[in-house]
């Protein structure tokens, strides 16, 4: 038996769609992982569920008492989850909706040692973007190599569509950077291609996937959390500008800044002054329109 170096994180909530997660585990062509599932002081009983698909002993569960996710602290929950796990080398978080390809791990194993030499920290596998149902909505390719602030870009402008699930990351670096604690988990993997990369690349695997399944049940969408995503995007682009400027042109630092300055609820947290910034990556031009548009 080959030693298990990929720890898959669940942090459960809903289960209406989590049999479909666990039974893509269950066929997986490599069975070298372990899963460890944290219940986020849900009501709904997985129990049952998970002791019908752990014949090979490799689902490890707990359930929590205090629900983080519903009151913003997503990254908490995350967290604790990943404190369940052993010495495992690689972690993924998989969202209780989602599920795998059956040669996901397999496919892992084969990239891993390639990752390793390369020194990549971050792995990012096909994304299939799924419905309720399960149809196949859209599948996103991903680059071999591909430098995360690239990726950060690309999401920033609509290309791409960055999520938590798809992506699998070294136990050391999270570690060593850890998840941006922002409220909801919102913009954290955006962030991830930052942080974890250490703004250099990441590595992309099309043999497997991961699907991402779109549902309105998501707590990301619910209505009563949007103030969570406000401050979670403040803290964002605050964060960008003052950490990560050097790394992005004018024009992109210039996107980054009125992203920031539309959602800044709070005083100035940047560096430097908005008003200098806005000249310094928009000229006078777009100065004197954030001015004009203040004084409204």
């Amino acid at each position: 038996m080959k030693e298990d170096k990929l720890a898959i994180i669940i942090p459960f909530f809903k289960s209406e769609f989590f049999e479909d997660t666990l039974r893509s585990l269950s066929v997986q062509t490599n069975q070298n992982f372990k899963v460890y599932i944290g219940n986020d002081g849900s009501e709904a009983n997985p129990e049952e569920l998970i002791k019908n698909y752990n014949q090979n002993k490799n689902l490890v569960y707990k359930k929590f008492p205090e629900n983080l996710g519903g009151k913003g602290k997503l990254v908490e929950q995350w967290n604790r989850c990943i404190e369940l796990s052993e010495n495992e080398k690689w972690l993924m978080i998989l969202a209780d909706d989602d599920y795998l390809s059956n040669n996901f791990v397999e496919e892992f194993y084969k990239n891993m040692e390639i990752a390793e030499n390369n020194n990549i920290s971050l792995l990012r596998f096909k994304m299939r973007r799924v419905s309720e149902d399960g149809k196949t909505l859209t599948e996103l390719e991903q680059p071999n190599l591909y430098l995360g602030k690239d990726y950060v870009w690309e999401d920033e402008i609509h290309k791409r569509f960055l999520s938590i699930s798809e992506n699998v990351f070294t136990r050391e670096v999270y570690e060593r950077k850890g998840f941006r604690p922002y409220p909801l988990a919102w913009r954290v993997p955006f962030m991830m291609y930052l942080d974890f990369t250490d703004a250099g690349s990441v590595m992309g695997i099309n043999s497997a996937f991961v699907a991402i399944r779109r549902n309105d049940s998501q707590l990301s969408w619910r209505p009563d959390v949007n103030i969570f995503k406000r401050m979670a995007m403040e803290l964002c682009y605050r964060d960008i500008l003052n950490e990560y400027s050097n790394i992005f042109s004018s024009s992109q630092n210039l996107k980054f800044l009125k992203v920031y300055s539309f959602y800044s609820l709070k005083k100035n947290e940047l560096k430097n002054s908005v008003i200098l910034l806005y000249f310094k990556y928009g000229g006078f031009y777009e100065t004197i329109k954030y001015l004009l548009k203040k004084l409204k």
